[in-house]
């Protein structure tokens, strides 16, 4: 993936944001959805209001991927936990539209410096 592929790809996934906000909102009323992937996605959204940052939103562009990034990993794993049947009772649009979250995180991990991707991931440098 280059550059630009990666911006196009982050930029698809900036144009679902209040599809996912929505989808969101449903699958934490759903009592089918586990209270820890609950609390991961609430831990992100408090991060993306939270003024400390790995980069700070003061850095275009580049501060708003790590608040997108975490957020996507964790509505992602909320979406995992939910499983399909609960997903498709909630999501409105196509369902290929997961591919494009999978594509964001992806792309995201783009951007970032790899000594952040190994804190994220809990890597051990080498």
């Amino acid at each position: 993936m280059d550059k630009d592929e990666a911006k196009s790809k982050l930029l698809e996934f900036i144009n679902l944001i209040p599809a996912f906000v929505k989808l969101m909102y449903q699958l934490v009323k759903d009592p089918r959805v586990s209270l820890n992937d609950k609390a991961v996605l609430g831990a992100a959204i408090i991060y993306v209001f939270s003024p400390v940052d790995l980069i700070p939103d003061a850095i275009p562009f580049l501060g708003q991927i790590d608040d997108a990034y975490l957020v996507a990993i964790a509505l992602q794993r909320l979406i995992n936990s939910a499983g399909l049947e609960v997903l498709k009772q909630h999501w409105e649009g196509d369902m290929a539209v997961f591919t494009t979250l999978q594509n964001a995180v992806e792309a995201a991990l783009f951007f970032f410096p790899q000594k952040k991707v190994d804190t994220l991931l809990k890597k051990i440098p080498s």
